[in-house]
């Protein structure tokens, strides 16, 4: 493939939403769930006050955490209940197929760590790598905690939806085991005036 290389931001933008699109074409509602967890990631960004440049990638890796998602099979995807250690061992290649998908666009390079490793855990349990605490780079940590808040509140097929008040129960239950507590503290500051609308 030929590199993609852009420095306008409004072309940048095109590319994300392209991508965004073949995502939400081949997974309907993973792109609003993408946006959610840009918002959510952005607003616990600025709380631990990354740069504009650091929060322009973070939004990036945000938007494009499950781009990869778009190459797995959708009844995987769509199974209601639990997956089978085969279907599990698949679903977890969507981190490694969402880089695969964005790693030949310049812009896109600094995010790729962050889409790569957003299933790490705070205490190492998380995948691919299985990085643990500072390992994992924040943007990923960032994501990761974003991710899990969405699904937790807007449910899955394999997950019930819960209420705002439960998620953020777990959130702090899991605070320094499966998320980063420095983390946790900047989203429950946050969350009760966070918007989660779409970006353009």
């Amino acid at each position: 493939m030929i590199p993609v290389v852009t420095n306008d931001r409004a072309d940048r933008n095109v590319v994300v939403r392209a991508l965004l699109r073949t995502l939400d074409l081949s997974a309907p509602g993973e792109r609003a769930h993408a946006e959610r967890v840009s918002v959510y990631s952005l607003a616990i960004g600025d709380v631990l006050g990354l740069s504009d440049d650091e929060l322009e990638t973070l939004r990036y890796a945000a938007l494009l955490h499950d781009v990869g998602k778009a190459k797995l099979d959708q009844d995987l995807l769509n199974k209601v209940g639990s997956l089978s250690d085969r279907e599990v061992k698949e679903f977890r290649l969507h981190a490694e197929l969402s880089v695969r998908l964005v790693e030949t666009i310049e812009f896109l390079e600094p995010a790729i760590p962050m889409i790569k490793h957003h299933h790490e855990r705070w205490n190492g349990s998380g995948y691919p790598g299985g990085l643990r605490q500072t390992e994992i780079p924040l943007g990923a940590r960032i994501i990761g905690l974003s991710e899990a808040f969405d699904v937790m509140t807007m449910g899955a097929s394999w997950r019930t939806k819960e209420t705002v008040l439960a998620a953020r129960e777990e959130l702090r239950r899991g605070s320094g085991v499966e998320w980063d507590p420095q983390v946790v503290e900047a989203f429950l500051q946050v969350q009760p005036v966070i918007q989660p609308i779409g970006i353009e």
